[in-house]
């Protein structure tokens, strides 16, 4: 399932009122687009990630690196397709900060925050990185790759859609369809919370988020009848 932000955000209905009264209010008071936000150990101002709203996207402008996720996002035991389509707007030529999509999130609000994550940055590269509390595992270090679009010149604005998908025994991760990197999907934590994860000072629009069962695979051409 494919639905813009505005979309999602209608069928949640923050801050509708109506009969019944009987339902609690949150605990805390959820961001436009029904996200949550936490930073990065060590940064005390949830103030400079700031979260907005518009009928195209989901804007995530960051001064310190933080989490974004929304409540609902949560991914399940079996095949999945975790996948977002992000734009970046006034970043400099082969800036080196990333963003990108996690999964697997739990403990998202506390220093024991645990998820695994793909990213690219401005400069045409690409990393996944596994997280667990103060600790974070190198799956793949900053490497480069076609498939990432990056900013050349000034003024590009580069938009890249990133995919986690599962499927049998396999997880593959995927920059605009291209599969940058496979693992097996026993070596990686899945379930749990699934967002986005913006670095310091970026300005990124999500305009299309999907959790899902994957597509059906793709027969293949070249065999005969």
């Amino acid at each position: 399932m494919r639905l813009l932000p505005s979309v999602l955000a209608a069928m949640l209905c923050v801050g509708c009122t109506g009969g019944g009264g009987d339902q609690p209010p949150p605990e805390e008071p959820l961001l436009p687009g029904g996200y949550r936000t936490h930073l990065d150990p060590g940064r005390s101002d949830p103030g400079q990630f700031t979260v907005g709203e518009t009928p195209e996207m989901v804007r995530f402008t960051t001064g310190p690196a933080g989490l974004a996720w929304r409540p609902q996002d949560v991914v399940e035991p079996g095949d999945v397709l975790v996948e977002g389509t992000l734009h970046v707007y006034g970043a400099p030529v082969d800036y080196r900060e990333g963003y990108g999509v996690f999964v697997g999130g739990r403990d998202l609000e506390s220093s024991d925050a645990s998820y695994a994550y793909l990213m690219v940055r401005p400069s045409g590269d690409f990393t996944i990185r596994e997280r667990r509390g103060d600790v974070t595992e190198t799956v793949v270090d900053w490497t480069p790759h076609d498939a990432v679009q990056g900013v050349g010149v000034d003024g590009d604005e580069p938009v890249n859609t990133l995919g986690i998908q599962a499927r049998g025994a396999e997880v593959a991760f995927t920059v605009n369809g291209a599969v940058v990197f496979r693992m097996g999907v026993s070596d990686v934590e899945l379930q749990g919370l699934a967002g986005i994860r913006v670095n310091h000072r970026l300005d990124v629009g999500l305009t299309t988020w999907s959790l899902g069962p994957p597509p059906p695979p793709v027969a293949d051409s070249t065999s005969g009848t």
